[in-house]
């Protein structure tokens, strides 16, 4: 795809990955809207100069119109914004459930639905889709979060038979582990009877992303993505990738979810 004079709308563009991928777009001569959930919160000095900030509330179905309609036509759709969670299936509340889901499904997928109309018009278009590593390989105690990404990685998956013909390409970039802050909400009571392991689980989980690639890295790989010739329909990004590639062909689903128990110490 030509980046230079494109428009890109970039979610979740007012600090890590999102405002990574955000300046480098810049950088390549787009011209990009950066979505925040409080745009005026944002420090002038970690504005990215030559990004348009709007507000936008992903579980907010009347604030994700809004987005669509005063961003215009958009050449380059990247779906980042999304929120994380900590805690077991049995303990997360039916109102935390909803949000999680309709910040990081239904929002997205919306979102997505108001742009593609342009993209068929136009005849071109890109939609990145960042997802996790959890959509393949799901961490214990993040299992909501997972099935949110393996949901926008199916998301991924059906829009390219139906886009392709209209001339739009759609792919998943799933990070390992990325050196960010992702808004994560603890869906467990301190008295959980999970709650020890929940806390041993996200000690290894912050671990491996204190010791990630930074967002700039994967903003560099994108761009990448965005250029090349035949984009792959999903890229497993991070300092382990290709390991982590290399053992979910290698493993059985059985022997996966040993090397899972055997990573987080889940008896």
């Amino acid at each position: 795809m030509v980046l230079r004079q494109s428009r890109a709308l970039v979610t979740g563009a007012s600090s890590g990955i999102g405002r990574a991928i955000a300046a480098a777009l810049v950088g390549e001569g787009c011209e990009v809207v950066g979505t925040s959930r409080n745009p005026d919160a944002i420090p002038p000095e970690r504005r990215v100069p030559g990004v348009r900030y709007c507000r936008l509330e992903l579980s907010d179905s009347r604030s994700v119109e809004e987005v669509a309609s005063e961003a215009g036509p958009v050449d380059i759709l990247i779906n980042n914004a999304g929120v994380s969670q900590i805690g077991s299936v049995e303990d997360i509340s039916l109102e935390q459930l909803r949000y999680i889901n309709e910040v990081n499904v239904v929002g997205t997928v919306y979102l997505t639905k108001l742009l593609i109309a342009g993209m068929r018009e136009r005849r071109k278009g890109f939609i990145v889709n960042v997802t996790s590593f959890a959509a393949r390989i799901a961490i214990p105690f993040s299992t909501v979060y997972a099935v949110t990404k393996h949901a926008i990685g199916g998301l991924t998956k059906g829009l390219r038979p139906e886009l392709r013909p209209c001339g739009v390409q759609a792919v998943s970039v799933a990070p390992v582990h990325i050196n960010t802050a992702i808004p994560m909400i603890q869906t467990y009571p301190d008295d959980s009877p999970y709650a020890e392991q929940t806390r041993r689980v996200k000690a290894i989980r912050d671990k491996g992303m204190r010791e990630a690639p930074s967002p700039d890295w994967l903003a560099r790989k994108v761009v990448r993505i965005l250029k090349a010739r035949k984009p792959a329909p999903e890229y497993i990004l991070g300092k382990s990738a290709m390991l982590y590639r290399f053992l979910l062909r290698a493993l059985s689903e059985a022997g996966v979810q040993w090397l899972v128990r055997k990573t987080f110490h889940v008896r």
